[in-house]
Formats: C-alpha cells, sequence, structure tokens
C-alpha cells in the first residue's frame, strides 16, 4: 500500500475526538479510516498532536497537508471548548483564511505563520509542475504596456536633487 494511497476526504468525529479519512486504496476501493486523536488540550497549541498524529498514521496522512490536518484539530479544539461544530467551523475558517487587504505586519508571530502555511499551501495546490497537462517549460507572457502610468516615487534624476 505504500504511496498507493489517495486522500479524497478528511473530517472529524467530535465525541471521542478522531479524524476520519476517506481514501482510495491501492486496489481502486474507497476506504474510511478513524484516526483516534490523543492529548488534545483545549488550550493549547495543536503542534504536538499534528506530529504525533503523523507519525502513528504515516502511511494514511503523509498526502494530507498539514495545514488541513490543523484545521480539523483546531475545530477539536473549539467543540471541547463547547462550541457547536458549526460555529467552531466559521471561526477556524476565518482564522485560517488569508484576506489579500490584511496588513500581515501587524500580526504577531503565532498568527502570521498560519497564514503563511495557508498561502504555501494553496501555492503547492495551485503549482504546475513538470509532467501536468498545463506545464509549460519556458512561458513568457507579453502584457501591454502602451499605457504609461506616471507615478509621483519614479521621477526622472534631473528632479531628485531639487
Amino acid at each position: 500500500m505504500e504511496g498507493q494511497l489517495v486522500p479524497l476526504k478528511l473530517g472529524i468525529r467530535t465525541q471521542p475526538p478522531a479524524l476520519t479519512l476517506v481514501y482510495r486504496s491501492s486496489a481502486g476501493k474507497e476506504r474510511q479510516r478513524v484516526m483516534p486523536v490523543r492529548f488534545l488540550n483545549k488550550f493549547g497549541p495543536v503542534d504536538n498532536v499534528l506530529k504525533e498524529m503523523k507519525e502513528r498514521h504515516n502511511e494514511h496522512l503523509q498526502k494530507v497537508p498539514d495545514v488541513r490536518m490543523e484545521k480539523m484539530i483546531r475545530i477539536l479544539q473549539e467543540v471541547q471548548k463547547g462550541r457547536t461544530v458549526e460555529e467552531a467551523a466559521a471561526n477556524i475558517s476565518k482564522e485560517y483564511s488569508v484576506d489579500p487587504n490584511q496588513d500581515l505586519n501587524k500580526l504577531d508571530g503565532e498568527q502570521l505563520a498560519k497564514k503563511k502555511k495557508v498561502m504555501s499551501s494553496s501555492f503547492e495546490k495551485n503549482q504546475l509542475k513538470p509532467g501536468d497537462p498545463d506545464y509549460e517549460y519556458d512561458k513568457q507572457v507579453e502584457y501591454n504596456t502602451s499605457e504609461k502610468v506616471e507615478a509621483g516615487w519614479d521621477s526622472s534624476e534631473d528632479d531628485f536633487w531639487l
């Protein structure tokens, strides 16, 4: 089964806390695996839980992005605090989304790390690699530059010393 598992869906079970993975096996059959989440602290970071899950279920979780698993574990934390699954999912989706108008310089280190993980995961998902159908080695794009827009900061050097 090594490397032949294709993850299809990732979900949670709240009582007792567990991740549920629906995957396609090497034989082509859809299967489901329920993986209990141990040592979940409702107020602590999820990094240790995520690492332990990856070690215990490496064969099944190696192709699942860490960000997706982290989001699911965070939803379980919020449910343990007393929120409903829907409320928890709404809160966590806000936490793990990137607003293009948000100033990331104003975030603390932990929040910035989450945003970077989300951006990295999105990049990897959309990245074209050699062997992909739409991959082109040396893609060159010409942009219409007939309209020249003046900006105040790129004035000529003659005006710089005035």
